[in-house]
């Protein structure tokens, strides 16, 4: 695995080399933000079949399986949570901030749910807000042993969102979702971030075939900033064969 160094070395190395050294320095803080914003754009790239040129997304390939794989998190990272129980409406809300990681994007989600006094665990099914009210009255599709209907909303238990779940005639007692999560931010460490924090020294958390990708990345955005076409070029053609 690089460290943060080897990729601020990368990261100039790869400049210098295209530019001859004639273009501007960057120091070791604006090195980091361009490193995180490669991060993100690498993860959506990835992660959805509309952001990357070869409209694939997230374990379409086992390549993409592999470079996000070490972000993926599920039990026991994840433990069960218990959602909350409006009575009235008998809807389950189970907060996104309650989540042991930042999330990014639901991978999969199941829960433990009562069934004439015995715990089962079953899937979860996702069902549009148009669509959900239909298929509650829907012999085929409603709330069953077989699986449950979700769907997100504004959380009602404090900031952010929440998955609303819809279990009929099933009481919910855990749930289980399987997430990727956010990458942790990068950082060269010992000096003030843009955000006005003093983060520790911290690599990035892709998996190690991946962070030379990253760095392309965000030399291609060192690039825009300074406007030189023949890197954006270049870099444009190397990321687009290692999608």
């Amino acid at each position: 695995m690089a460290t943060i160094r080897e990729l601020h070395y990368q990261f100039k190395l790869n400049m210098d080399r295209v530019d001859t050294q004639s273009n501007p320095d960057f120091n070791v803080a604006e090195i980091d933000w361009l490193l995180n914003e490669a991060q993100m754009v690498f993860l959506k790239q990835r992660s959805s079949s509309r952001s990357n040129p070869k409209k694939t997304g997230f374990e379409a390939s086992q390549k993409r399986i592999d470079d996000l794989s070490t972000l993926v998190i599920k039990y026991p990272l994840q433990p069960g949570i218990t959602p909350a129980l409006d009575a009235t409406s008998n809807v389950y809300e189970l907060s996104i901030s309650s989540f042991s990681f930042p999330y990014f994007q639901l991978v999969s989600i199941y829960a433990d749910v009562t069934v004439n006094n015995c715990a089962k665990k079953i899937k979860m099914k996702f069902a549009q807000h148009d669509d959900y009210r239909v298929l509650l009255e829907d012999s085929f599709n409603k709330p069953s042993e077989e699986f449950i209907l979700y769907n997100y909303g504004r959380s009602s238990l404090g900031s952010g969102s929440s998955i609303f779940i819809y279990p009929g005639t099933l009481s919910v007692t855990k749930v289980y979702p399987e997430y990727i999560k956010y990458p942790t931010k990068v950082s060269f460490g010992s000096y003030t971030y843009i955000d006005g924090v003093v983060y520790p020294e911290q690599t990035l958390e892709f998996p190690p075939h991946t962070h030379s990708e990253i760095v392309d990345i965000a030399c291609q955005l060192a690039s825009l900033n300074i406007e030189n076409p023949e890197y954006i070029q270049l870099k444009n053609l190397k990321v687009n064969i290692n999608e």
